[in-house]
């Protein structure tokens, strides 16, 4: 096949060396079941990363078993070229950088080599190509079935195998999204008319136990119809959803998406939406008793923060806790109402999008509940310090919450330390294994 990467068997590259090579007929006597194994696909492998989507490897399959044993695959044996077409602008061409290869049974990421019908290139996701999205407004998504090429530019010798270099390349058909597949997808029509798609995680359930929802409010850059972007445009989902968590706090995760529409004018700024989410809540819980309906959550970022402070005031009583980052609402409703309700929120101080102290901002909003008696926990560390000192920060700053009985946290990111850009704070917030624990130890009264 032209395009195919061919395995040669060592024992029986004197049986191939005529006719099969000329003919591209099987092999005989080579260790998958005496033929020649060849490259017929390759599926690209993403990861939502705390900076985006990002394409982290490739998967070579095959059509039949690769032996290479211990043998270890050299990354410069591969050249993997990328082209990234979008609309109306020139396509961006080069190349990424293999920092690992192996053969294993799935097209995965794996921790060691085994035999397997795949050999996974994992890529540099610092590389300047590795983005799978890109912002126009709106987060978009880049066409990702051919957009990569793999060419084996050196063999590979193992004991029972050599895998010839090939100068033709194999292109990607496929792409495989880990977590992100995970979520099944549905519609949901609100009783106001109002559409929303939604992505639905599931836990690994138990019979006779019930477990808690995290329902996510995205941004407005996440906006769409596409029931993709809220999930895959960065971790306000998926840190849920991850196998890390899930096995610390297995949860059900609900995210829906909001149409597009100009800031402030539309999305979770609309009370039709708002009330929409609170129906889709309800129904969710109503549909599956597994959930334990004391231990639902909310959590929200710029926009759907906007969003959350909203509609908290009056569904108090749906939700045990909050999460909100660089959002705002309006201050005097939050002090009326949400004095016992358990709100951690995170702002960075030289926010340019969303200011730290414009009227009604997380900041103003925590100020005015201290203000009127409430105590609030105050904590500031940088958001691009390294994880450890992030975590010893949100432990130090809940454990004060803890010992000052309050159901308040403001954290504050100080100028120039979110990462990518000032607006970010979501960030360092969802890669914060304390915070995210902290929300789950929370519980609505019986």
């Amino acid at each position: 096949m032209q395009g195919s990467i061919i395995l040669r068997a060592g024992l029986a590259l004197a049986l191939v060396a005529g006719g099969a090579a000329a003919t591209g007929t099987a092999a005989t006597a080579a260790p998958d079941g005496g033929r020649d194994v060849r490259a017929v696909d390759a599926t690209v492998i993403t990861e939502v990363t705390p900076v985006g989507y990002k394409v982290v490897a490739v998967a070579i399959e095959y059509d039949g078993i690769v032996r290479l044993g211990r043998t270890d695959v050299d990354e410069d044996a591969f050249d993997v070229a990328v082209t990234l077409a979008r609309p109306g602008a020139e396509p961006r061409i080069g190349v990424r950088t293999v920092v690992d290869a192996y053969s294993t049974n799935a097209p995965e990421v794996a921790e060691r080599q085994r035999p397997g019908r795949y050999i996974v290139l994992e890529l540099d996701p610092a590389d300047p190509l590795a983005a799978g999205a890109y912002n126009q407004t709106f987060t978009r998504f880049y066409d990702l079935t051919g957009a990569y090429e793999v060419r084996q530019v050196e063999d590979i010798v193992a004991p029972s195998q050599t895998l010839a270099a090939d100068p033709q390349p194999v292109a990607s058909s496929g792409v495989r999204n880990p977590i992100v597949d995970d979520y099944a997808a549905g519609s949901f029509a609100a009783p106001s008319g109002t559409t929303l798609p939604y992505r639905l995680f599931s836990p690994r359930t138990r019979p006779g136990r019930q477990y808690p929802l995290v329902v996510t409010l995205h941004g407005h850059g996440e906006s769409g119809s596409d029931n993709f972007a809220q999930i895959a445009g960065n971790q306000i989902s998926v840190a849920f959803a991850h196998p890390d968590r899930q096995a610390r706090h297995p949860s059900f995760v609900l995210s829906p998406q909001a149409a597009q529409a100009a800031p402030g004018a539309g999305g979770w700024w609309r009370p039709e939406a708002q009330a929409a989410v609170v129906d889709l809540v309800r129904s969710t819980i109503a549909e599956h008793p597994e959930i334990d309906p004391s231990r639902v959550y909310l959590t929200g970022l710029s926009m759907g923060s906007y969003g959350s402070w909203a509609l908290l005031p009056e569904h108090r009583g749906l939700f045990a806790g909050a999460l909100l980052v660089c959002g705002a609402g309006d201050e005097a409703a939050a002090v009326a109402t949400l004095g016992d309700l358990p709100i951690w929120a995170l702002h960075s101080a030289d926010d340019f999008i969303v200011r730290y102290d414009a009227p009604g901002s997380d900041f103003r909003i925590f100020t005015a509940l201290e203000a009127a008696g409430l105590p609030v926990t105050w904590s500031e560390w940088p958001g691009t310090a390294p994880d450890a000192a992030q975590e010893a920060n949100a432990a130090d700053a809940r454990a004060r919450a803890s010992a000052a009985g309050s159901r308040h946290l403001f954290t504050t990111f100080p100028a120039s330390t979110t990462p990518l850009f000032s607006h970010g704070s979501w960030i360092p917030t969802y890669t914060n294994d304390t915070i995210l624990d902290w929300l789950f130890e929370q519980r609505s009264p019986s």
